[in-house]
C-alpha cells in the first residue's frame, strides 16, 4: 500500500504543480498557449526520458533507491517556487520544472514496480490498476488543492499562494520519502533470496 501512497503524492505534487506554472507562464506573463507548452518542456522532457533509466535502475537495485532519489529532487523542484516573484520571468520557472520533471521521471518505474512487487505475481495487473488509479484520483486532488491556494492567477496573493505551495509541495514529497523508507524493500521485487518482496 505504501507504494500506492507515494504514486498518489507523486500526482498530487506533480499535476498541481503543472496547473499553477501554466497559470504563472499564461496569466502572469502573458505568454501564449503554444508558447507556454513549450516552455514545459523541461518538466516532461526529462520525465520522458529517465523512464527507461528509472526501469534498469529498479532492475538492479530495487524500487526504494530511485523512489527515495526522485522524491528528494521533487522536494528542491517544488521549494524553488520559492523563487518565483511577482517580477520574475521564465527563468524563475525553470528550476520548479526540472525538480519536477527530475523526481517524477524517477518515480514513475519506481513505484509501480513496488506496486506489482507487492502481491503474488498472479495479481500483478490488479496491483499496476490500483496504483494507476491511486495516482490519477489523487492527482485530481492535486489539481484542486493547488488551484484552491494559488488563487486567481491575476490577483496579488498568488505569489503567496505558490510560495505557501512550495512548503506544502516539499512536505508532501517528504512525507512520501518517509512512507518509503518504511514500506518498500531495498532488494526489490526479487531479493537476495529469489523470495517476492511483498512489504511495498
Amino acid at each position: 500500500m505504501g507504494s500506492n501512497l507515494v504514486a498518489g503524492l507523486m500526482n498530487l505534487v506533480g499535476l498541481g504543480t503543472v496547473l499553477v506554472m501554466t497559470l504563472y507562464l499564461q496569466e502572469r506573463l502573458g505568454h501564449s498557449a503554444l508558447r507556454a507548452g513549450l516552455e514545459m518542456l523541461p518538466l516532461f522532457v526529462p520525465l520522458a526520458v529517465l523512464g527507461p533509466v528509472a526501469g534498469r535502475v529498479t532492475a538492479r537495485f530495487g524500487p526504494r533507491a530511485p523512489m527515495s532519489a526522485g522524491l528528494v529532487l521533487g522536494a528542491g523542484g517544488s521549494v524553488c517556487l520559492l523563487l518565483v516573484g511577482a517580477h520574475s520571468g521564465y527563468a524563475a520557472v525553470v528550476p520548479v520544472e526540472l525538480g519536477l520533471g527530475l523526481g517524477m521521471g524517477f518515480l514513475t518505474a519506481a513505484v509501480v514496480s513496488a506496486a506489482i512487487g507487492s502481491l503474488p505475481s498472479q495479481y500483478a495487473g490488479l496491483a499496476s490498476g490500483v496504483n494507476n488509479t491511486a495516482r490519477q484520483a489523487v492527482g485530481a486532488v492535486g489539481i484542486g488543492l493547488y488551484g484552491a491556494v494559488a488563487g486567481r492567477p491575476t490577483d496579488e496573493g498568488f505569489i503567496r499562494g505558490l510560495h505557501q505551495l512550495a512548503w506544502i509541495g516539499a512536505g508532501l514529497w517528504l512525507l512520501g520519502l518517509v512512507v518509503t523508507w518504511v514500506t518498500v524493500e531495498s532488494a526489490g521485487v526479487d531479493g537476495p533470496d529469489g523470495a517476492e518482496d511483498r512489504r511495498a
